[in-house]
């Protein structure tokens, strides 16, 4: 561990952890409040994308007038944040099932009026059960489903969840079409689209998520299985780096985030 990460890790054990989220969300408040004043769109990606993720810029780019959103792993809100603020119109189900992260969640939501977010303190996977989530104390954004193999260090926190399936939640919420899919599960990607099969081969969402080895390791899931998951189901795999999509079939380390789109769907990169 590094000296940045010890300090770090030292300020938190100090604070405690209800302390350490007040700050988070006094944190992330104080950013998100900046980029309400840019009133030019393209400005606004511009900086938020600066701020989290450089390949949220894609966004706008390949992804037009969407009506249904689905956030899988949305943390405190950053992706939910920035597609309400893109897309007012269309309506956001942010999955979060940790309690830490879905607290901070619902006030971005409440204090940024995200009216057309729709909060789930639910899990996704391949079957509706419950399981154990570990939730590392400095990186809540790293929280992970529990597995046999995955390693916890004496730091981390652990709470039980609820785990539904997306084809599940789709039926009983009576949804009638899926444009755009984030999933960013910290190596449980591929449960999460065991139980969204019908849902995609349905209605075929453009689908960004990341798939790095680091994590699906922890489950015994090489990240190309993955790749051939979305192969069989018609589509087509973009490796992203920053808004610049390139196709490719196979899944690298250098490379965390990646586009699966249906053959039959056409994205503009402009």
């Amino acid at each position: 561990m590094n000296l940045k990460n010890k300090l770090r890790l030292f300020t938190f054990n100090l604070l405690g952890q209800k302390n350490v989220d007040k700050l988070r969300y006094i944190k992330f408040k104080h950013k998100f409040n900046k980029f309400l004043r840019c009133i030019d769109k393209n400005i606004f990606v511009k900086r938020f994308s600066e701020f989290y993720e450089p390949e949220m810029a894609i966004i706008p780019k390949i992804l037009h007038d969407p009506r249904v959103i689905i956030d899988i792993g949305a943390n405190y809100g950053p992706y939910s944040f920035f597609l309400s603020k893109l897309y007012p119109k269309a309506r956001i189900f942010a999955f979060e099932p940790a309690t830490r992260s879905y607290s901070i969640l619902k006030k971005i939501i409440k204090r940024f009026n995200l009216a057309n977010v729709i909060s789930v303190k639910k899990g996704l996977g391949a079957k509706e059960e419950r399981k154990e989530i570990v939730m590392p104390l400095q990186y809540t954004i790293l929280a992970y489903v529990s597995d046999k193999n995955a390693k916890k260090s004496d730091k981390d926190s652990t709470e039980e969840i609820e785990i539904t399936t997306l084809d599940n939640f789709v039926k009983r919420n009576k949804i009638k079409r899926i444009d755009f899919i984030k999933c960013d599960v910290e190596g449980f990607e591929l449960e999460v689209f065991k139980g969204a099969k019908k849902t995609i081969q349905k209605f075929k969402p453009i689908i960004l998520v990341e798939i790095e080895e680091r994590h699906t390791q922890k489950y015994e899931i090489n990240p190309q299985q993955v790749y051939n998951f979305f192969r069989k189901l018609g589509y087509n795999c973009y490796s992203v780096k920053k808004d610049n999509p390139e196709k490719t079939d196979i899944i690298i380390k250098e490379t965390p985030l990646y586009l699966f789109v249906h053959k039959r769907t056409k994205i503009t990169n402009s």
